[in-house]
Protein backbone atom coordinates (compact mmCIF):
# COMPACT_ATOMS: atom_id res chain seq x y z
CA UNK A 1 0.00 0.00 0.00
CA UNK A 2 2.88 2.71 0.83
CA UNK A 3 4.21 1.80 -2.32
CA UNK A 4 1.24 2.49 -4.39
CA UNK A 5 0.28 5.33 -2.24
CA UNK A 6 3.91 7.15 -3.16
CA UNK A 7 3.97 6.53 -6.36
CA UNK A 8 0.10 7.97 -6.77
CA UNK A 9 1.57 10.90 -4.81
CA UNK A 10 4.70 11.00 -7.18
CA UNK A 11 2.51 11.19 -9.94
CA UNK A 12 0.08 13.74 -8.53
CA UNK A 13 3.30 16.12 -8.71
CA UNK A 14 3.01 16.22 -12.88
CA UNK A 15 -0.53 16.52 -13.34
CA UNK A 16 -1.83 19.94 -13.94
CA UNK A 17 -4.94 20.75 -11.67
CA UNK A 18 -6.97 23.87 -12.06
CA UNK A 19 -7.73 25.06 -8.31
CA UNK A 20 -11.48 25.56 -9.95
CA UNK A 21 -15.09 23.79 -8.86
CA UNK A 22 -15.31 21.32 -11.65
CA UNK A 23 -18.60 20.92 -13.71
CA UNK A 24 -21.17 19.66 -11.80
CA UNK A 25 -22.75 17.71 -14.56
CA UNK A 26 -20.91 14.51 -16.13
CA UNK A 27 -19.17 14.64 -18.89
CA UNK A 28 -18.53 11.34 -20.82
CA UNK A 29 -15.75 11.15 -23.27
CA UNK A 30 -16.05 10.05 -26.44
CA UNK A 31 -13.44 7.39 -27.33
CA UNK A 32 -13.30 3.42 -28.15
CA UNK A 33 -16.91 3.22 -29.98
CA UNK A 34 -19.54 2.14 -27.96
CA UNK A 35 -17.43 2.23 -24.71
CA UNK A 36 -15.56 5.35 -23.80
CA UNK A 37 -14.04 3.30 -20.44
CA UNK A 38 -10.21 4.20 -20.41
CA UNK A 39 -9.08 1.77 -17.81
CA UNK A 40 -6.01 3.61 -16.88
CA UNK A 41 -8.44 6.66 -15.56
CA UNK A 42 -11.12 6.39 -12.53
CA UNK A 43 -14.20 8.14 -13.14
CA UNK A 44 -16.17 9.64 -10.49
CA UNK A 45 -19.91 8.00 -11.43
CA UNK A 46 -18.47 4.77 -12.23
CA UNK A 47 -15.69 3.95 -9.66
CA UNK A 48 -15.96 6.46 -7.18
CA UNK A 49 -19.59 7.26 -6.05
CA UNK A 50 -20.60 3.60 -5.69
CA UNK A 51 -17.72 3.18 -3.02
CA UNK A 52 -19.12 6.41 -0.91
CA UNK A 53 -22.66 5.65 -1.74
CA UNK A 54 -22.35 1.85 0.04
CA UNK A 55 -19.90 3.40 2.47
CA UNK A 56 -20.29 6.82 3.45
CA UNK A 57 -23.63 8.49 2.26
CA UNK A 58 -25.88 6.55 4.48
CA UNK A 59 -28.78 7.52 7.05
CA UNK A 60 -26.67 8.63 9.90
CA UNK A 61 -23.49 9.10 8.44
CA UNK A 62 -22.95 11.46 5.19
CA UNK A 63 -25.93 11.20 3.18
CA UNK A 64 -28.12 14.45 1.77
CA UNK A 65 -30.49 14.08 5.11
CA UNK A 66 -27.89 13.73 7.46
CA UNK A 67 -24.85 15.10 6.37
CA UNK A 68 -22.81 14.93 9.58
CA UNK A 69 -19.96 17.37 9.86
CA UNK A 70 -21.11 19.28 6.96
CA UNK A 71 -20.48 16.63 4.19
CA UNK A 72 -22.67 14.61 1.63
CA UNK A 73 -21.32 12.24 -0.01
CA UNK A 74 -24.09 11.25 -1.91
CA UNK A 75 -23.02 13.27 -4.98
CA UNK A 76 -20.06 14.92 -6.16
CA UNK A 77 -20.20 18.12 -4.83
CA UNK A 78 -20.08 17.06 -1.53
CA UNK A 79 -17.29 15.00 -2.35
CA UNK A 80 -15.29 17.29 -4.25
CA UNK A 81 -15.22 19.58 -1.08
CA UNK A 82 -13.64 17.00 1.11
CA UNK A 83 -10.91 16.76 -0.89
CA UNK A 84 -7.96 19.32 -2.36
CA UNK A 85 -7.11 17.84 -6.30
CA UNK A 86 -4.03 16.72 -6.96
CA UNK A 87 -2.91 16.80 -3.19
CA UNK A 88 -3.47 13.69 -1.00
CA UNK A 89 -2.62 14.84 2.21
CA UNK A 90 -4.21 17.63 2.04
CA UNK A 91 -7.48 15.55 1.40
CA UNK A 92 -9.61 15.35 4.60
CA UNK A 93 -11.27 12.41 2.37
CA UNK A 94 -8.05 10.30 1.98
CA UNK A 95 -7.19 11.45 5.52
CA UNK A 96 -10.24 9.55 7.28
CA UNK A 97 -10.38 6.52 4.70
CA UNK A 98 -6.42 5.71 5.67
CA UNK A 99 -6.06 7.02 9.43
CA UNK A 100 -5.65 4.37 12.09
CA UNK A 101 -7.48 6.65 14.89
CA UNK A 102 -10.22 5.18 15.69
CA UNK A 103 -11.87 8.27 16.41
CA UNK A 104 -11.35 9.73 12.80
CA UNK A 105 -11.55 7.18 10.65
CA UNK A 106 -14.12 6.42 7.99
CA UNK A 107 -16.05 3.96 7.51
CA UNK A 108 -16.79 4.14 11.72
CA UNK A 109 -15.03 1.42 13.94
CA UNK A 110 -17.74 -1.29 13.52
CA UNK A 111 -18.47 -1.04 9.87
CA UNK A 112 -16.38 -3.05 7.53
CA UNK A 113 -13.20 -0.89 6.38
CA UNK A 114 -12.53 -0.04 2.45
CA UNK A 115 -10.54 -2.69 0.81
CA UNK A 116 -7.07 -1.53 -0.24
CA UNK A 117 -8.07 -2.03 -4.17
CA UNK A 118 -10.51 0.95 -2.54
CA UNK A 119 -8.68 3.16 -1.23
CA UNK A 120 -6.33 3.39 -4.14
CA UNK A 121 -9.11 3.90 -6.22
CA UNK A 122 -10.54 6.96 -4.43
CA UNK A 123 -6.88 8.58 -4.06
CA UNK A 124 -6.39 8.21 -8.12
CA UNK A 125 -9.86 10.01 -8.37
CA UNK A 126 -8.20 12.74 -6.32
CA UNK A 127 -4.95 12.59 -8.04
CA UNK A 128 -6.51 12.91 -11.14
CA UNK A 129 -8.37 16.22 -10.33
CA UNK A 130 -11.19 14.78 -8.44
CA UNK A 131 -13.36 15.52 -11.78
CA UNK A 132 -16.85 14.67 -11.90
CA UNK A 133 -17.15 12.39 -15.07
CA UNK A 134 -18.52 9.20 -16.56
CA UNK A 135 -18.14 6.46 -19.04
CA UNK A 136 -20.71 4.55 -21.10
CA UNK A 137 -20.27 0.82 -20.76
CA UNK A 138 -20.74 -1.47 -24.14
CA UNK A 139 -23.39 -4.08 -22.72
CA UNK A 140 -23.40 -5.90 -25.81
CA UNK A 141 -19.88 -6.88 -25.19
CA UNK A 142 -20.83 -7.46 -21.53
CA UNK A 143 -19.55 -11.35 -21.12
CA UNK A 144 -21.90 -12.90 -18.66
CA UNK A 145 -20.35 -16.47 -19.18
CA UNK A 146 -19.40 -18.68 -17.01
CA UNK A 147 -19.75 -16.08 -13.83
CA UNK A 148 -17.43 -17.06 -11.12
CA UNK A 149 -18.19 -15.69 -7.76
CA UNK A 150 -14.99 -15.05 -6.48
CA UNK A 151 -13.67 -13.37 -9.68
CA UNK A 152 -17.02 -11.74 -11.16
CA UNK A 153 -19.66 -11.59 -8.30
CA UNK A 154 -17.76 -10.57 -5.06
CA UNK A 155 -16.24 -7.60 -6.70
CA UNK A 156 -19.39 -5.89 -7.52
CA UNK A 157 -20.66 -6.79 -4.19
CA UNK A 158 -17.70 -5.27 -2.21
CA UNK A 159 -17.73 -1.92 -4.00
CA UNK A 160 -21.42 -1.99 -3.89
CA UNK A 161 -23.59 -3.58 -1.18
CA UNK A 162 -21.11 -4.36 1.77
CA UNK A 163 -21.23 -1.16 3.35
CA UNK A 164 -24.87 -1.08 4.17
CA UNK A 165 -24.86 -5.05 4.17
CA UNK A 166 -22.01 -5.83 6.76
CA UNK A 167 -21.14 -5.80 10.45
CA UNK A 168 -22.99 -6.39 13.76
CA UNK A 169 -25.97 -4.93 12.23
CA UNK A 170 -26.54 -5.37 8.54
CA UNK A 171 -28.91 -3.26 6.86
CA UNK A 172 -32.21 -5.98 6.59
CA UNK A 173 -30.54 -8.31 8.54
CA UNK A 174 -28.79 -9.10 5.08
CA UNK A 175 -24.98 -9.67 5.16
CA UNK A 176 -23.10 -9.89 2.03
CA UNK A 177 -19.71 -10.24 3.30
CA UNK A 178 -19.55 -13.87 2.70
CA UNK A 179 -20.54 -16.07 0.37
CA UNK A 180 -22.90 -18.06 2.03
CA UNK A 181 -24.91 -14.79 3.00
CA UNK A 182 -24.85 -13.66 -0.78
CA UNK A 183 -26.24 -17.18 -2.03
CA UNK A 184 -28.89 -17.22 0.28
CA UNK A 185 -30.12 -13.93 -0.93
CA UNK A 186 -29.59 -15.39 -4.20
CA UNK A 187 -31.90 -18.28 -3.65
CA UNK A 188 -34.19 -16.09 -2.09
CA UNK A 189 -35.02 -14.17 -5.05
CA UNK A 190 -33.91 -10.89 -3.97
CA UNK A 191 -30.49 -10.33 -5.10
CA UNK A 192 -30.95 -10.30 -8.63
CA UNK A 193 -34.77 -8.42 -8.44
CA UNK A 194 -33.15 -5.57 -5.95
CA UNK A 195 -30.44 -4.68 -8.10
CA UNK A 196 -32.59 -5.21 -11.57
CA UNK A 197 -35.23 -2.59 -9.66
CA UNK A 198 -38.19 -4.19 -10.94
CA UNK A 199 -40.28 -3.68 -7.83
CA UNK A 200 -40.65 -7.25 -6.95
CA UNK A 201 -37.81 -5.83 -4.13
CA UNK A 202 -36.41 -3.21 -2.34
CA UNK A 203 -34.13 -1.30 -5.01
CA UNK A 204 -30.76 -1.62 -4.54
CA UNK A 205 -27.98 0.32 -4.48
CA UNK A 206 -31.04 2.28 -2.99
CA UNK A 207 -29.27 5.61 -4.34
CA UNK A 208 -27.99 4.34 -7.25
CA UNK A 209 -28.09 1.58 -10.35
CA UNK A 210 -25.50 -0.78 -11.41
CA UNK A 211 -24.49 -0.87 -14.90
CA UNK A 212 -26.64 -3.25 -17.11
CA UNK A 213 -23.57 -5.34 -17.88
CA UNK A 214 -23.06 -6.18 -13.53
CA UNK A 215 -26.86 -6.58 -13.39
CA UNK A 216 -26.49 -9.25 -16.12
CA UNK A 217 -23.33 -10.97 -14.82
CA UNK A 218 -25.31 -10.96 -11.35
CA UNK A 219 -28.87 -12.34 -13.49
CA UNK A 220 -26.41 -15.26 -15.50
CA UNK A 221 -24.85 -16.20 -11.64
CA UNK A 222 -27.72 -17.04 -10.40
CA UNK A 223 -29.24 -18.47 -13.22
CA UNK A 224 -26.72 -20.54 -12.99
CA UNK A 225 -27.44 -22.27 -9.51
CA UNK A 226 -25.10 -19.12 -8.07
CA UNK A 227 -22.16 -21.00 -7.61
CA UNK A 228 -19.25 -21.01 -5.35
CA UNK A 229 -16.32 -20.48 -7.99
Amino acid sequence: MKIIHTILLAFAAIVFITGCTKDKTPVPLTENGGSNCDSNHVYFVNDVLPILNSNCAKSGCHDGITHTEGYNFSNHVGAYSSIHPGNLNDSKLYEVITTNNTEDMMPPAGNTPLTNAQIDIIAQWIIQGGLNDECTQDSSNCNTLNMSYANNIAPIISTNCNGCHSGSSPSGGINLTSYSGVSATAASGKLYNAVAQNGMAQSMPPSSKLSTCDINKIKSWVEAGYPNN
